[in-house]
């Protein structure tokens, strides 16, 4: 067992899961803030290995990026970038401030090495957001990944505007920039989701910002809806992000948290993710995508790379494994 497995599993991690996972949430985000203080921090935790990417055009020094929703303001991750991760994406953002849910909001199934997420995409807003950006960038080597939500108080039919407005904002400051059509705690569109997706995308591309966008779907999407999706971002030349987390409780052995809101992720979602994929390569084999969901192991990786995956995130697994996942997932690349 590595060092960094050894006082993550042994110590750090029994010590964090004795409180409430937000709290350690935002505990840890102050850490990485002090991190430049914390003797032999990057030499313990950091990871070493070096496996180069070229992906659109971007340049990673390794393919393994921190998912969305880690970083929701932009205010760690050049500290992130010192754990070893190829890229992050921060956010979710939004054009103007927003509060989440009421809490209890986030849970751990420690047996199932999953999280049930019901935040809400709390954030602080697009124009704070854009100021830690411009106080960092110049600090990372690695691509940054912005990712845009419409605001919970913008209706469907404003989003296209709203989404766009906060992408003006930020437009500058990322490398590619994911469009979150799909996280499972905002309300659904009664209208078909191609519809409200393709009214998004249009509004951007007319912009020319010669940058990769991407839209993040879900793992709860039937094969037609993801078919015509993919048609969509073939016209603008959108990429995909699959997937993000899922509705679903029937993949947990557990029955407990059947009536707890949120999305599920995690090692659970595993085999949905990369059959959200599977079905995605059925319908185009050349459409970029990033994997996203229940990534914890080579087996893992090999089964995406099959597919034509280059480059994946992570979250839920960075949470139960700690840094050392980096470097683990690397070896197998």
């Amino acid at each position: 067992m590595r060092m960094e497995d050894f006082l993550y599993k042994k110590f750090i991690r029994k010590l964090l899961f004795m409180f409430d996972p937000e709290d350690v949430h935002n505990f840890v985000l102050e850490i990485f803030r002090y991190s430049n203080y914390i003797p032999f921090f990057e030499k313990i935790f950091g990871c070493r290995i070096k496996k180069p990417v070229n992906f659109l055009g971007m340049k990673f020094i390794n393919p393994i990026g921190l998912a969305a929703g880690f970083d929701k303001n932009g205010e760690v991750f050049d500290l992130i970038e010192k754990l070893g991760f190829g890229f992050c994406e921060i956010g979710s953002v939004s054009l103007k401030p927003q509060k989440g849910n009421p809490t209890p909001r986030f849970f751990r199934i420690v047996e199932e090495n999953a999280l049930i997420n019901h935040i809400g995409l709390e954030n602080k807003g697009a124009y704070y957001v854009a100021k830690n950006i411009e106080k960092r960038k110049h600090k990372v080597k690695f691509p940054l990944g912005i990712n845009i939500v419409k605001n919970n108080d913008v209706d469907f039919e404003q989003a296209a505007d709203n989404i766009c407005e906060c992408f003006k904002v930020l437009k500058d400051l990322g490398d590619f920039f994911v469009f979150n059509i799909s996280c499972p705690n905002v309300e659904k569109t009664n209208e078909n989701i191609e519809v409200y997706v393709e009214r998004i995308i249009e509004k951007i591309a007319n912009l020319t910002v010669d940058k990769n966008f991407f839209i993040k779907i879900s793992p709860d999407l039937e094969y037609e809806e993801i078919y015509k999706l993919i048609k969509i971002c073939n016209i603008y030349k959108f990429g995909i992000v699959a997937t993000n987390t899922t509705l679903r409780r029937n993949i947990l052995k557990s029955r407990n948290f059947d009536n707890v809101k949120g999305g599920l992720s995690g090692l659970p979602l595993s085999e949905i993710s990369l059959d959200v994929i599977r079905k995605i390569r059925e319908i185009d084999r050349e459409i970029p995508i990033i994997s996203c969901g229940g990534i914890f192991n080579k087996d893992d990786i090999e089964n995406r790379k099959k597919l034509g995956i280059e480059i994946f995130e992570i979250y839920t697994s960075f949470i139960y494994e700690g840094p050392g996942i980096i470097n683990k997932l690397c070896l197998n690349l």
